[in-house]
């Protein structure tokens, strides 16, 4: 029987959230219409033994994918290949859902063709535990319309955790996201939206995405620590833009235009978070090179007030910027 929703739980050495986050989707009147793939990423923790314990107690439900390490990416890549649900969601094997609003949420993906299916979420501060809902739509919205998404291209910005996509538009037009690299996430709400045609737009929130916490690859130290794989990414969809952008909508290469100038500007906010380094100085000078020789116009479309200075000359503006924090 095919299942209604794949939900794929990318996990490596998640053991103290695994259960929680697994429990948080296992809504009684839903399990014979899920799928969960719990995909060990190689973790070298008890998290596989965790994973097993729960697909024994649902089997049904819950499959185990033991993997080697390859990654964030690798793991949704195994999703997306092993799915047997018509849509298909990630949920981190730190984060974790709003069990009580599945139910409603099954129901209507049931009763739905929409290619994306579109919840506000919740960030959830890790130390506070306050919780701020982001991206809710007014309620002039009609919860039971598909709307094109072209026609909502310029008033939404789509992230992964507000996302369900229906599992065909990944497996048609085979979506795969860069292996071995953190911030995949972009490519993986970029590289469908060419084939994107109806989203619908939900008022309940899913989705409980945990910020603040010290492993999470958002925070300023692993930024650093990792910035080579956020330019890899950044390159990869400013390539990924410059290939399809003929082929799209007016709106819709305007809304991935946007996308990745918004990874432009990560990119240069991570240099400028570092200390004082020569190295990161040169790192500077060849991102802008690399983008210049891209493509003319987004390098002048990326050209704000701080990076204009960079660009005129790293040597002697970056150690400026960074002086004058520290007089700050």
């Amino acid at each position: 029987m095919e299942k209604t929703l794949t939900i794929t739980v990318p996990s490596y050495n998640v053991e103290k959230t695994l259960k929680e986050t697994v429990l948080s989707l296992l809504e009684p009147t839903i399990l014979n219409d899920l799928e969960v793939l719990i995909v060990n990423d190689g973790s070298k923790d008890s998290t596989s033994m965790i994973a097993h314990e729960l697909e024994k107690q649902f089997p049904k439900t819950i499959r185990v994918i033991d993997k080697k390490n390859g990654g964030h990416g690798s793991t949704i890549n195994t999703g997306i290949k092993e799915a047997k649900g018509k849509y298909f969601k990630i949920v981190d094997g730190d984060d974790w859902l709003i069990t009580e609003n599945l139910s409603k949420f099954l129901e209507n993906l049931k009763n739905t063709e929409a290619d994306l299916v579109y919840n506000p979420f919740y960030e959830v501060n890790d130390k506070t535990k306050e919780r701020e809902l982001i991206g809710k739509f007014d309620s002039s919205f009609n919860t039971s319309h598909e709307y094109s998404f072209s026609m909502l291209a310029k008033r939404i910005k789509v992230p992964m955790h507000a996302t369900t996509y229906k599992t065909s538009i990944l497996k048609d037009n085979k979506i795969q996201v860069d292996e071995h690299r953190f911030y995949v996430d972009a490519e993986y709400v970029i590289m469908p939206v060419p084939y994107i045609h109806t989203i619908q737009i939900l008022n309940d929130p899913l989705y409980l995405y945990r910020v603040f916490s010290d492993t999470q690859s958002m925070s300023v130290k692993n930024m650093q620590k990792n910035v080579q794989h956020h330019l890899d990414v950044t390159l990869h969809m400013l390539e990924y833009y410059l290939k399809v952008r003929n082929s799209l909508s007016d709106e819709k290469e305007e809304y991935i235009r946007n996308r990745v100038l918004d990874l432009i500007q990560m990119q240069y906010q991570i240099y400028f978070s570092f200390p004082f380094d020569w190295k990161v100085t040169k790192d500077i000078a060849k991102f802008n090179k690399a983008i210049y020789e891209k493509d003319k116009k987004i390098y002048n479309e990326s050209n704000g007030k701080m990076v204009r200075f960079i660009r005129i000359q790293p040597q002697i503006f970056y150690p400026l910027i960074k002086l004058r924090e520290k007089v700050r």
